[in-house]
């Protein structure tokens, strides 16, 4: 009910009462649940508060929430870079492939990411600081999205790259953590924690960045569109009918009545700029005259995700030092494995 009603902003004022009436069941269900987790005499509870209690939360809450918000990267990404490829550097004059090569960078990095971890991650060492560091670096990057422009796709490719690269070995990395969050009897509790909060956390990230976009390029577009198209000679009643058309590409523009080439160009040169705007936020029109682009917020969608990134890059610095666990000791065994009366449970 949370994610409904943050999904539901995009639609409905935030103020209608479907997504207050949402939110606040919501969250009085997950009250409601952790309280009777807690408190409730379960025999087996699904996720047991004490887990989440040990050595203060280092060992696997801690975890659990950089789980949580480096999800949020990964659709983050997903969210700026498609736009970026599909309005800032599509080029109908270009072969296909060209325009396609550019969808998969961010494939590149994340597994190039994966591999790197696996290849070096024991060699390394210093689990925690490879979580630190690795962190950073993909929040720095993930925030140097609002200096890609269309005129900067080079920096572009170099940006969805690397914040992919260091999101790839962060991902992995936290799943290690939480699995070391708790007795080997308990991997599945932990495993299905750990799941959940990559969901929940990939949820909320892609509501909430794409109702940062979709406000701020709207609100921006509504604006300088028209405007735009009136400085090139269109009037008044042409300009709201291009800036109608505009969703429907150059072709739907070209059919409004009294578009002229230089009229399109510019409009279609103020659309694209207003998903610049929704990615980054610039706090002067290019005349210097100061606008707001969200009456409570003057956030973005990289400054948003930069946020997130450096909430969990704090909390690295608390997490728990695996290092005396990462042996081949083996505590649980399958019940049909000749090791099964080892077994502390059966």
């Amino acid at each position: 009910m949370i994610i409904c009603g943050i999904i539901h902003v995009e639609l409905l004022p935030a103020n209608s009462p479907k997504v207050i009436g949402l939110l606040v069941a919501g969250f009085a269900t997950l009250i409601f649940f952790i309280i009777w987790e807690t408190f409730a005499p379960l025999r087996l509870s699904l996720t047991p508060p004490k887990l989440f209690r040990v050595n203060k939360g280092r060992r696997l809450t801690v975890p659990f929430i950089c789980s949580f918000i480096v999800t949020m990267f990964y659709y983050g990404v997903n969210i700026i870079w498609g736009t970026m490829v599909a309005v800032y550097f599509d080029d109908p004059t270009a072969p296909r492939w060209k325009n396609l090569m550019l969808a998969t960078v961010q494939g590149f990095g994340t597994g190039a990411g994966c591999a790197a971890l696996v290849i070096l991650g024991n060699r390394l060492g210093h689990w925690r600081l490879q979580m630190i560091v690795p962190f950073a670096l993909m929040t720095m990057f993930g925030g140097l999205f609002a200096y890609v422009t269309p005129e900067r796709k080079a920096a572009g490719v170099a940006v969805a790259f690397f914040t992919s690269f260091f999101f790839g070995f962060v991902e992995y990395l936290t799943t290690t953590f939480i699995q070391f969050g708790a007795d080997q009897i308990d991997l599945g509790i932990v495993g299905g924690l750990g799941g959940a909060g990559r969901g929940g956390g990939g949820c909320i990230a892609s509501s909430v960045f794409s109702t940062i976009l979709t406000t701020v390029q709207t609100q921006w577009a509504n604006t300088h569109v028209p405007a735009a198209a009136v400085a090139a000679g269109a009037s008044a009643n042409t300009a709201r009918a291009i800036l109608a058309a505009m969703p429907g590409g150059a072709a739907a523009v070209q059919k409004v009545p009294g578009v002229t080439l230089a009229i399109a160009e510019a409009a279609g040169a103020a659309y694209q700029q207003s998903y610049v705007e929704g990615v980054k936020y610039v706090a002067a029109d290019p005349d210097g005259a100061s606008y707001t682009l969200l009456t409570s917020s003057r956030k973005n969608v990289a400054y948003a995700s930069v946020a997130f990134g450096g909430f969990a890059f704090l909390c690295c610095f608390f997490l728990e030092d695996i290092s005396p666990r990462m042996n081949s000791r083996i505590e649980v065994f399958l019940e049909n494995d000749v090791q099964a009366e080892k077994n502390v449970t059966h």
